[in-house]
C-alpha cells in the first residue's frame, strides 16, 4: 500500500480485514519511490497506489509505476473529483482504480482479486504473444530458408533446361547440316550418274546402233546386237531413274511444284496408279526455302514409296497448298491401310514401311514441322506433313 495518509491506511486495512473475504498482508509506504525500490526487491501480489504522494501526484504517479513496475498488478485509489484521472489510468495499462471513501472492503477486496487476475491474463497473453512471435519469427526463418534453397534448386533445373535445350539445338544443328550433306552428295552423285555414265551408256548404244548397220552379219551376230543395244535401253532408263531419286535437277532449278509434277507421273506409269495432283498458294511465284522444298519433296517421295510396296491403292491424291502461316503437304490412298495412331510412331504395315515412316517423321522434325499419320485397317491411309512459314523460314528461301 502505497499511501502517506495513516488514517486512510488504517480505515481501508480495516475495511479490508473485516470483508471475511481472506487474509491480506499489507506493506505500507509513504512515497513513490521507496514503494519502487521495495517492488524490486519483494515480491507483492498487488500494489494498492494512492495518486496524491509526497514525491509524486496525478498522472505522473500512476505513469512512473506502470514504468519502473510492469509485471506488477496495481490498482489506484483517487478521491471524487479525480475519477476521471482513474479511467485514465486504466487505459494506460493500471489494472483498476478506487474513490476513497465510497468503496467498501468487498468491493475493495473484489477490485484486489480482478486486478491480480486481469494482469495475469495480461502477462499470460504477453507470453503467449512472445512465443507467437517467436514461433512465427522461425517459420518465417523456415520459409525463407526453404524459399531460398527452392530458389537455388529451381536456377539449377532452369541451368540444366537451358544446358539441353542447347544441347538439342546443337543436335539439331548437327542432324540439318548432316540432311543438308546427303542432299548435296545425292546431287552430286544424281549429277555423276546422269553426266558421265548416262552420257558414256548413249555413246554406247549409238556405238551399237553404227555398228549393227554396217552388217549384214550373220544372224546370231545381229541378234546379239540387238539384245546389247535393248540392254543398253534398259540401262539408260534404269541410270535416268536412279539419278531421278537421288537428286532431281529440276527441284533446284524449277521448285517444288514442278519436281512432284515430274516425279507424280513418273511413279503412276512405274506403278500404273492413277495419281492426282494438286498445288495452291502461288508455289511458282514465291520459292518455298530450299529445306522445305527438299523435306516435302522426299515425304512425298518415301509416301508413294510405301503405297507402292503395301497398299495396293487403286489411286492416291497429292496436296501440295501454301498458306500464310504454313505450308502442307497431304498424300492419300485407298489401299489397305493398317492401324494407326496420328504419328508416325504407330505401327507400320511392315518393317521397312515402318522405318520410312519414322524418316520422314525425322525430316520434318528436323524442318520445325509436324508429320500426322491418319489410316484404319481398309479405309486406305493419309500422310500429312505441315511446316511452318515464320520470318525465319522466309528468310532461308
Amino acid at each position: 500500500m502505497v499511501e502517506d495518509s495513516p488514517s486512510d491506511a488504517a480505515l481501508l486495512e480495516e475495511s479490508l480485514q473485516q470483508a471475511g473475504l481472506g487474509q491480506f498482508e499489507f506493506t505500507r509506504v509513504e512515497t513513490l519511490a521507496e514503494a519502487m525500490t521495495r517492488a524490486r526487491l519483494e515480491s507483492f501480489d498487488v500494489a494498492l497506489l494512492d495518486l496524491t504522494l509526497p514525491d509524486s501526484s496525478g498522472r505522473e504517479t500512476f505513469l512512473r509505476a506502470r514504468a519502473e513496475a510492469p509485471s506488477l498488478p496495481i490498482v489506484v485509489m483517487t478521491g471524487v473529483a479525480d475519477e476521471a484521472l482513474g479511467l485514465e489510468a486504466v487505459r494506460h495499462g493500471i489494472q483498476d482504480y478506487l474513490i476513497k471513501g465510497q468503496t467498501q472492503g468487498p468491493q475493495t477486496a473484489r477490485a484486489i482479486r480482478y486486478a491480480i487476475e486481469r494482469k495475469q491474463g495480461e502477462e499470460a497473453l504477453k507470453k503467449a504473444e512472445a512465443a507467437l512471435q517467436q514461433e512465427s519469427a522461425a517459420l518465417e526463418e523456415k520459409v525463407v530458408k526453404r524459399t531460398s534453397e527452392l530458389s537455388a534448386l529451381n536456377q539449377m533445373l532452369q541451368a540444366e533446361m537451358l544446358q539441353r535445350q542447347r544441347a538439342e539445338e546443337a543436335h539439331q544443328w548437327v542432324r540439318r547440316r548432316l540432311s543438308e550433306a546427303q542432299e548435296t552428295e545425292r546431287g552430286r552423285i544424281s549429277r555423276e550418274l546422269h553426266d558421265r555414265l548416262g552420257q558414256d551408256l548413249t555413246a554406247l548404244k549409238l556405238g551399237l546402233q553404227n555398228t549393227r548397220r554396217q552388217g549384214p552379219f550373220p544372224q546370231a551376230v545381229g541378234e546379239q546386237l540387238a539384245k546389247l543395244e535393248k540392254l543398253a535401253d534398259g540401262l539408260m532408263r534404269d541410270i535416268h531413274r536412279l539419278a531421278w531419286e537421288l537428286r532431281p535437277s529440276v527441284l533446284d532449278d524449277m521448285g517444288l511444284d514442278l519436281a512432284l509434277r515430274r516425279y507424280t507421273d513418273e511413279w503412276s506409269e512405274n506403278a500404273g496408279v492413277p495419281v492426282d495432283l494438286h498445288t495452291g498458294g502461288d508455289l511458282d511465284a514465291r520459292r518455298l526455302p530450299k529445306e522445305f522444298e527438299t523435306t516435302l519433296y522426299r515425304v512425298a517421295q518415301e509416301a508413294l514409296t510405301n503405297v507402292a510396296r503395301h497398299a495396293q491403292a487403286k489411286r492416291v491424291s497429292v496436296l501440295l497448298e501454301r498458306r500464310t502461316a504454313h505450308v502442307s503437304l497431304i498424300v492419300e490412298d485407298d489401299g489397305l491401310g493398317f492401324t494407326a495412331q496420328g504419328t508416325a510412331g504407330a505401327p507400320a504395315p511392315a518393317g521397312q514401311g515402318r522405318l520410312g515412316l519414322l524418316g520422314m517423321e525425322e525430316r520434318v522434325k528436323l524442318a520445325g514441322g509436324t508429320l500426322t499419320i491418319e489410316s484404319a485397317p481398309g479405309s486406305g491411309a493419309t500422310v500429312i506433313a505441315r511446316l511452318p512459314l515464320n520470318a525465319e523460314a522466309a528468310n532461308r528461301a
